[in-house]
């Protein structure tokens, strides 16, 4: 019996936790199944060991992911969803602002950085984003996209 009624409290609570999600994560998990190419179909929240709550990337086969148990690349791309959202959601409220990152794609394999890039200049349409890299094959890739993307070179 007390399985019974952890296991329909626990669904009752996500389905809460589901109908009631915050716009930021909406837009994030969006991006996130996006740019991990749907090995991810998105973003929740869940209750850790200690009662704390934590971010999770879902799988298509229902499994939750914590952060602690994804690869680099697919950190660096949860946590530049998470600022990009952030972004759109202050853009929405009239506080535009730029986006300048460095070498954001560098664990990103081809796949993955031209899902990313053509993310980054639908969010440059309302916020100026500005990437730096000294990896010739990102501008390859952005050179490739059906996008207005401006590509500056400096030589030494």
């Amino acid at each position: 019996r007390l399985r019974l009624a952890a296991g329909l409290l626990r669904r009752g609570i996500d389905r809460f936790r589901e109908e009631n999600r915050d716009p930021l994560l909406e837009a994030a998990s969006a991006m996130f199944a996006r740019i991990t190419l749907h090995s991810f179909t998105g973003l929740a929240t869940d209750i850790d060991g200690q009662g704390k709550p934590v971010l999770v990337g879902l799988r298509g086969d229902h499994q939750r992911l914590g952060v602690e148990g994804m690869s680099t690349g697919t950190r660096d791309q949860l946590y530049l969803c998470l600022r990009l959202a952030s972004l759109l959601q202050r853009a929405q409220a009239g506080q535009s602002m730029p986006f300048i990152a460095d070498d954001i794609l560098i664990n990103f394999d081809d796949d993955r950085s031209r899902a990313t890039l053509e993310l980054l200049a639908e969010v440059g349409r309302k916020n100026q984003i500005i990437l730096f890299t000294h990896h010739h094959r990102v501008v390859e890739l952005a050179d490739q996209l059906e996008t207005t993307i401006h590509v500056h070179t400096f030589e030494q």
